[in-house]
């Protein structure tokens, strides 16, 4: 998809903005790109916090706490199925267009076969971890379903390396609209448990069957193939990028699995309320990544100087939108949380008002990910979400006896800054100060 040099979008801008930005097609082609993404996240987000607020409610505090534990265990073998291959993809196909049927072929086959072996190693470790509970390890069996039908996501990775997100978020937002209202159904039909975990495997079985449909409609100009080459290739640049987001999983989710286990699953549920309010904005980072990456990939070769420019606005853009939106969604906690969840989930207040500020290092690591892989530097990944894991565990250990669900969200806030802003002092000095100087330097 080809963007007009001066876009339909362009003369509804801003007299000085349009003067900055006219007649730059690749800036055009990334606004594009990245508007579609933003018009797929609001309707999610507002989508998202109408049903899920109302499906809580419904629940209740204890059963919705049960939800969010099998979820949050089942989160930990979906980094794994992923195999850290997105990012990767991406750049490698951006970078050597004649390869992408050996790149994005060999993804989508080890994705599945990885997908069938996390699926029962999800229900296997559930039966390990909790004996005999066959409630929650039917809820993992169920769940756990979408790790296999999650490897369509590959056709999503052609996408937006051509910067074509406008393909699959039509498919995507149909099949999540859907699904949504599956989940309004089950609760005017008053439906258990089970079928609110149902909805969710069948919401990722439609989004498979959707980029599919998009995909024939818009293919790629070759055959995708299986290449032995390209996957030892690719798996052997991926595993430190895997296991750092099995660490990033560790340091988000584990709150929720010690929770559960140290406190209840109703703490578990007025914990799990704030977090959708909370880490729902984690999208903004994600979104202004995915649509700049192929353009600051293509230009690590043949402009340093523009490539290094590129990541310290990428760094300002991240801190002029988080920290103002942080403090405002803190200021107003508790009006939020009472009108989505009610009077039962009115302790998610304060959970939220600490738990909203993990979103400005999220942000930051986020933009950090890009540069760390267009240098390669896997291991720096590695290490810093290690040591982010590590600190929220000891910090949950210490806070959650004390402050119960204020400790696990201030353990979260700590160890992110610990992991995507601290750690940069030891590991990356550089990739500090520049996290540093960006926040003088408006975007």
């Amino acid at each position: 998809m080809t963007v007009p040099s001066n876009p339909l979008w362009l003369r509804y801008t801003p007299a000085p903005i349009r003067r900055r930005i006219e007649g730059r097609t690749n800036l055009h082609s990334i606004i594009h790109n990245t508007g579609w993404l933003l018009a797929d996240k609001a309707l999610r987000l507002g989508m998202g916090l109408f049903v899920g607020a109302w499906v809580a409610r419904y629940l209740g505090p204890s059963q919705f706490g049960e939800l969010s534990y099998v979820m949050a265990f089942v989160a930990f073998f979906q980094v794994i199925s992923l195999l850290g291959l997105d990012g990767i993809a991406i750049r490698d196909i951006a970078r050597e267009k004649k390869a992408s049927p050996a790149i994005l072929g060999t993804v989508l086959r080890l994705r599945l076969t990885t997908g069938f072996i996390c699926w029962f190693a999800a229900v296997a470790g559930m039966a390990m971890f909790r004996p005999g509970d066959t409630h929650t390890l039917i809820l993992t069996a169920i769940i756990a379903g979408s790790l296999i039908f999650q490897a369509a996501d590959t056709i999503d990775l052609w996408f937006q390396s051509q910067t074509q997100s406008k393909r699959t978020v039509f498919s995507k937002t149909v099949s999540y609209i859907m699904a949504s209202g599956l989940k309004v159904w089950l609760i005017l039909a008053k439906a258990p448990l089970i079928l609110f975990a149902t909805v969710s495997l069948v919401e990722l079985a439609l989004s498979a069957i959707a980029l599919m449909v998009a995909y024939r409609q818009f293919p790629a100009p070759f055959r995708w193939g299986w290449d032995i080459i390209w996957a030892k290739r690719l798996l052997h640049e991926s595993w430190p990028y895997m296991l750092s987001g099995l660490t990033i999983i560790i340091y988000i989710r584990i709150d929720q699995i010690m929770l559960r286990e140290m406190m209840g699953v109703r703490e578990l549920g007025v914990f799990s309320a704030a977090l959708p309010l909370s880490a729902t904005w984690y999208f903004i980072p994600m979104m202004i990544s995915q649509s700049i990456s192929p353009t600051i990939a293509r230009k690590k070769n043949i402009d340093p100087i523009g490539y290094n420019k590129s990541i310290i606005r990428l760094f300002s853009l991240m801190w002029w939108i988080m920290v103002p939106l942080s403090a405002g969604i803190a200021l107003l906690s508790q009006p939020i949380v009472i009108l989505l969840y009610g009077s039962a989930y009115k302790a998610s207040a304060g959970v939220l008002a600490i738990h909203v500020f993990a979103n400005i290092p999220v942000a930051l690591g986020v933009a950090q990910g890009v540069l760390i892989i267009n240098e390669q530097k896997k291991l720096l990944l590695l290490s810093r979400t290690s040591i982010g894991a590590i600190t929220n565990i000891l910090s949950n250990l210490f806070l959650i006896p004390k402050y119960g669900v204020l400790g696990a969200a201030s353990a979260t806030v700590i160890s992110t800054f610990v992991s995507d802003i601290l750690s940069n002092i030891v590991f990356a000095p550089d990739i500090f100060k520049k996290q540093m100087v960006s926040v003088f330097r408006k975007y």
